[in-house]
């Protein structure tokens, strides 16, 4: 080949060496979004799962998930445990928690436990367990203090973190329900956080948001040591914040007029013994987020 092929073909490779985003691994820097594949979970959760735990070498190979519903249907971790990890699974509901026990009969590392969770109680009830203070993978998705719930999490320090957003506010709001031991969910979008909102707590609690499922349930935030791996130039919630793609095709706030419908077209949240308002805070003033127009 003449010199000046050669040349100029060394110049392309360095030119599109250069242009090619890597991570600091030498592995392509694709978004996760490539990676959505579902077996057990509700979305694509499955996929980005493994795919995370292929840039992130899991250590104790232990996972929790709260809520874990029937452990089967809609589940981010039966994959995990198929392949030998360890766990354990939280569930209030007693009628889902009997399938659940059913359903996870066959993985003896796996704990289950019937509880109401709530910020006092998380950590007692991980130590109880034995869940390792490194553990490798924290779920949560219990539709109403999920916010409240990671923010109480000190001791323990998952590498990966999977948590329901609440796609109805777009950012720039940080939108969080008021914290109320009895919220629970009832079919409308008075639920969890924004995506503002959680991208704001997990850099307090040293975590950087690498993927939002592309149906507008799920955020995965990873601990800043390991951000680098993922090659992500812009992980704002402007870049991330999928619409919703579930729930009515119209009436919902969110951008796309899609969700749940407004919290406030029902009453109040009812419990044996009282009622429960619906107020959607912003942290840290936690001043009421007016309703989006």
């Amino acid at each position: 080949m003449p010199r000046t092929l050669v040349a100029k073909a060394l110049l392309s490779f360095i030119a599109l060496t250069l242009a090619w985003p890597i991570t600091a691994y030498g592995a392509e820097a694709l978004p996760l979004a490539k990676f959505e594949k579902q077996i057990y979970s509700q979305g694509g959760e499955d996929g980005v799962i493994e795919k995370i735990f292929e840039l992130i070498e899991p250590t104790q190979r232990f996972a929790v998930e709260f809520g874990a519903g029937d452990g089967l249907h809609g589940s981010n971790v039966r994959r995990l445990y198929e392949q030998g990890w360890r766990g354990l699974q939280i569930e209030g509901n007693p009628a889902a928690f009997k399938m659940l026990v059913e359903n996870t009969k066959v993985f003896p590392g796996v704990v289950n436990l019937n509880a109401w969770i709530w910020p006092g109680n998380i950590e007692h009830l991980f130590e109880e367990v034995g869940v390792p203070a490194d553990l490798d993978f924290l779920v949560i998705d219990i539709d109403s203090n999920d916010y409240w719930i990671w923010k109480v999490i000190h001791d323990f320090r998952p590498k990966l973190v999977q948590i329901e957003y609440n796609a109805a506010f777009a950012p720039p709001v940080s939108a969080v329900v008021r914290y109320h031991p009895m919220n629970h969910a009832d079919s409308t979008d008075y639920y969890g956080a924004s995506i503002q909102a959680l991208y704001e707590l997990g850099k307090k609690k040293g975590y950087e948001l690498v993927h939002a499922s592309e149906n507008g349930v799920n955020l995965f935030f990873v601990a800043e040591k390991y951000f680098e791996r993922f090659g992500i130039a812009d992980n704002s919630p402007e870049a991330f914040y999928r619409a919703p793609a579930f729930g009515y095709m119209k009436g919902g706030r969110a951008p796309n007029g899609r969700g749940w419908l407004p919290a406030e077209s029902k009453g109040p949240l009812s419990y044996p013994g009282g009622q429960v308002g619906k107020v959607f805070v912003s942290p840290p003033r936690l001043a009421e987020v007016p309703a989006l127009p």
